[in-house]
């Protein structure tokens, strides 16, 4: 049985340390902001971020020409395709 990460950072660091989107600082840039989000999911940007400066950060990852939805979600499919067949949540 696989077990769920419930640590955000740990979980963020997984599912997108491994991003390509085209710098470092814009892959660990993306971990931390996947982790703000993860800890309030139902949050906004700015109520997820911890200060303006992050939030303003977020924004401008998520405006670089590099940063798409296919390659923030490779790192998570390869990994959710490298799980044992039967994982699932309980």
């Amino acid at each position: 049985m696989t077990l769920l990460e419930l640590d955000v950072n740990r979980w963020a660091e997984q599912q997108f340390g491994e991003c390509d989107l085209g710098d470092k600082r814009r892959t660990r840039r993306a971990v931390e902001v996947a982790a703000q989000f993860a800890a309030d999911p139902s949050g906004s940007t700015t109520r997820q971020t911890e200060s303006w400066n992050d939030c303003k950060a977020a924004y401008r990852l998520m405006n670089q020409k590099d940063v798409t939805f296919r390659a923030m979600a490779q790192p998570h499919w390869r990994h959710t395709r490298a799980q044992p067949s039967g994982a699932f949540l309980l």
